[in-house]
């Protein structure tokens, strides 16, 4: 607008409104640069906040985490979905309610224990050993940073104290026990036998008439929705990094800079156990830890299991669960007269006890690993990657403000920044708003290809962040309305369906009828099984006689069924899956006889219940948190 009235401009009146106009521009652009960016909340909880930035980290963290697990076929509209962005915020809010709980109780966490279990995760450990370059590399790959991840397992550390003590209110009656034992062991005698849908297809139909009267009835199925090509640009960190050649020089000079990355130091893996005294403690009570200490060396160098004395006598519960082991001893981590004592020990030896401001310890080297150093060579292909990287994010973020503005200013076209930043613009596939491949799988694109500015206007799309690595930008290219399909390309389908349709509704009609009669009394099981021409077999009485996993559904439906009384065996039915109908005859019900089973047995009934029931009450634990916070969540900022 200023541009035009300068064109325009004449004398000098003219020339002073446009620096009055443009006097408060100039002021509120200096203005933005002192106020800043806004933080922007998403929910609030008990008067604390929860910003957009760390909700766009988890919710980045919890698709990698997804993506690992079920793969990079899951669906992207998943992680657009409303339910996948609130489960997110929910757990942010949990977790925040669960801090603030911690933190008032004063719950907490030494050094030394979040060592330990950090130490611990099996993720982080090659060749059985803590390996911290292994660590910073999958702390930093899930999106965090070390500090980050240590402090989030603190959090989780000092909860998991709070859960504990829940779970363990948690009790377990014999009878409880004795009903389950019962009810697992239970055996039922039962005949049944499968109807398949596909035997009745050849009992079915279809006429000219059926399918002309199916088109011209329900002729909204056969519609094909509207869909688009469109021209495109695509920025990502992947692409930029690809198209990065290194040099060897560049490669060997970041090695030789960063040589300490790739030395594994000498380190010793060690177990222990702990004979805790308090520091202040009487000589009575020292003497009598030290005595215990001694005793306990001299059963250990005389050949009894050290993890069992470990498990039995150890006073730090955290390292007696895993045998005493503290895995690989870190600088730093222990006391020095325990890293002292290590140090001098070989692979298999037993110290002395030795005092620490914990009480005493007996102390075995399990593992001896001397320095190493990983070769150029077995790094050169990490390093090489990890530059490429680190510059294709710093070119990205350049490109991207270049691609937001170029597109946005020249709305026309995506030639001028296709130009401006070497890219090149590619033409899709069609896609409709519901479906797409590749890279229009992204539900948010699709919408951005089919907004009235790109369809109607004809202009550039707005850039959308397809993941945190890619952005795209879009712009018409062929539209098409939505259309019905001609009835010689859907004839099979329909034919198909009305075959289905009806075989599906004899079946049933069969299906159900012979039920009602066998409830009814008015035929016998095996009479009409004869008149029929079908077969039954009987329910296999266990679980491991299953071969056929059809089997495990059919004991499903048949182990719900309420078990037969006095005046015969119980009948019914039900759908193994969409083209299976199950009917069965039920005879007898035989419950588990608890005195039968072994003392392993029971105790791993009652962990079951334990289990069972503190996790029921840890939940209401929970739930009672947040019904009793103040939470506020804004879905616009979702």
């Amino acid at each position: 607008m200023l541009s035009r009235i300068r064109d325009r401009a004449s004398g000098w009146i003219a020339w002073a409104i446009v620096i009055l106009i443009s006097i408060p521009f100039a002021l509120w652009g200096i203005n933005s640069y002192f106020e800043g960016a806004s933080k922007v909340i998403i929910a609030t909880a008990e008067g604390i906040e929860i910003d957009q930035q760390l909700y766009r980290q988890a919710l980045a963290q919890q698709q990698r985490t997804l993506v690992q697990l079920v793969g990079r076929d899951l669906d992207p509209e998943f992680f657009a979905s409303e339910g996948f962005k609130r489960q997110v915020v929910d757990q942010l809010i949990d977790e925040t309610l669960q801090g603030a709980y911690i933190r008032s109780r004063g719950y907490r966490i030494s050094d030394r224990e979040l060592n330990w279990q950090i130490q611990a995760i099996p993720a982080f450990r090659t060749d059985g050993i803590f390996d911290s370059a292994r660590y910073h590399d999958l702390v930093g790959r899930a999106g965090l940073s070390v500090a980050g991840f240590e402090e989030q397992q603190r959090r989780q550390a000092a909860f998991n104290q709070v859960e504990s003590g829940i779970v363990a209110t948690a009790f377990v009656p014999d009878s409880s026990t004795d009903n389950l034992l019962r009810l697992l062991r239970q055996e039922r005698d039962a005949r049944y036998v499968v109807l398949d849908l596909t035997n009745y297809w050849d009992q079915v139909t279809v006429t000219d008439d059926d399918i002309e009267a199916q088109y011209q009835e329900n002729s909204d199925r056969y519609y094909l929705p509207a869909d688009t090509q469109v021209d495109y640009l695509a920025l990502s960190v992947e692409a930029l990094a690809a198209e990065l050649v290194l040099e060897e020089e560049e490669i060997r000079r970041a090695y030789d800079a960063s040589a300490d990355r790739f030395v594994q130091p000498e380190s010793r893996s060690v177990r222990h156990v702990l004979v805790s005294v308090d520091e202040g403690a009487g000589e009575t009570a020292v003497e009598t830890a030290r005595v215990k200490a001694t005793e306990l060396v001299a059963r250990a160098r005389g050949g009894a299991d050290f993890s069992a004395l470990a498990e039995t006598h150890s006073d730090d519960a955290g390292s007696a669960r895993r045998g005493g082991d503290l895995g690989v001893i870190q600088p730093g981590t222990m006391p020095a007269s325990f890293e002292e004592a290590a140090e001098s020990l070989l692979e298999g030896q037993i110290s002395d006890p030795i005092r620490t401001r914990y009480g005493f310890h007996v102390i075995q080297v399990t593992r001896l690993n001397e320095e190493t150093l990983e070769s150029y060579a077995e790094v050169r292909d990490r390093i090489a990657t990890e530059i490429k990287r680190r510059e294709a994010e710093f070119r990205f973020v350049e490109m991207a403000e270049d691609l937001r503005n170029i597109s946005y200013e020249q709305p026309d076209s995506l030639a001028p920044a296709a130009r401006a930043l070497g890219l090149e613009i590619r033409r899709s596939d069609w896609f409709s708003l519901e479906h797409g491949e590749d890279l229009f799988a992204h539900p948010t694109l699709r919408e951005a290809a089919f907004s009235d500015e790109v369809l109607v206007d004809g202009l550039n799309s707005k850039v959308v962040e397809v993941d945190l690595d890619t952005l795209a930008v879009v712009r018409k290219a062929n539209y098409r309305e939505r259309r019905l399909q001609p009835l010689s390309v859907v004839r099979a389908r329909i034919v198909e369906e009305l075959r289905t349709q009806r075989a599906f509704a004899a079946l049933e009609l069969e299906g159900v009828s012979f039920v009602d009669q066998l409830q009814k009394g008015s035929i016998w099981w095996s009479q009409g099984l004869i008149d029929r021409g079908w077969q039954d077999q009987p329910l296999p009485l266990s679980e491991t006689q299953e071969d056929d996993p059809q089997v495990g559904s059919v004991r499903s439906l048949i182990y719900a069924a309420p078990p037969p009384d006095q005046s015969g065996p119980v009948y019914g039915s039900g759908w193994i899956d969409d083209r299976k109908l199950l009917i069965y005859q039920l005879s007898a019900v035989m419950d588990g006889d608890p005195s039968t089973a072994s003392a392993d047995d029971r105790a791993q009934m009652q962990a079951l219940i334990m289990r069972r029931d503190g996790a029921g009450l840890l939940a209401s634990f929970q739930q009672g948190l947040r019904a009793a916070a103040d939470v506020t969540i804004y879905p616009d900022q979702l």
